[in-house]
């Protein structure tokens, strides 16, 4: 199997708490996906706008700044058909209707693992 054809197992997680970033960074790991954390919406379009692909977005909704909503709609304008689970502490079972992939904090660890394996596939 050539590098090419291997897949890629890259999280890119946006989310202004330090702890969260550090916790999810280090889940990740233990998980054998390699990630790009950063505090803030704008940083995380950087990224993808620098031609960087990931196999999944973590997306925090509530954010200072460009909040997630916004980040969102950006996302999918730079990197369509990139998969993006959302993140918040608040209740959003709208997000479900819209066909959005949503976990609400605090998360179960072993939630988040199946819902990446499935978004960024093996």
């Amino acid at each position: 199997m050539t590098g090419e054809e291997t897949p890629v197992r890259r999280i890119l997680v946006i989310d202004d708490e330090a702890a969260v970033r550090s916790m999810l960074t280090r889940a990740l790991a233990l998980w054998q996906f390699e990630t790009v954390a950063v505090p803030t919406a704008e940083e995380g379009l950087a990224h993808l706008r620098a031609g960087e692909r990931f196999a999944c977005i973590l997306l925090d909704l509530t954010m200072p700044g460009m909040g997630g909503e916004a980040a969102l709609r950006e996302i999918e304008a730079v990197a369509p058909g990139t998969p993006v689970a959302l993140m918040s502490g608040f209740p959003r079972d709208d997000l479900a209707g819209q066909g959005r992939h949503f976990i609400a904090k605090p998360f179960d660890l072993e939630t988040l693992h199946s819902l990446l394996e499935r978004l960024a596939g093996p």
